[in-house]
């Protein structure tokens, strides 16, 4: 999958990896801000996480 993470001041951008290596960058880069949006909504971390997560997806057109 190719990601392009949603956090302004992150330049995280990368293709072909796994899901689970972006979730990676999100709890070693992110840990607090994942933190203060689950706080936010009032949901867990692991869902402030796929939600980052599935916005930060990109697809790329072919063709």
């Amino acid at each position: 999958m190719n990601f392009n993470c949603v956090f302004p001041d992150c330049s995280f951008k990368q293709n072909n990896i796994e899901e689970k290596d972006f979730v990676d960058h999100l709890r070693e880069s992110h840990k607090d801000q994942i933190k203060e949006i689950a706080e936010k909504q009032d949901i867990p971390i692991h869902m402030a996480e796929m939600i980052t997560t599935s916005n930060s997806k990109v697809f790329i057109n072919s063709g």
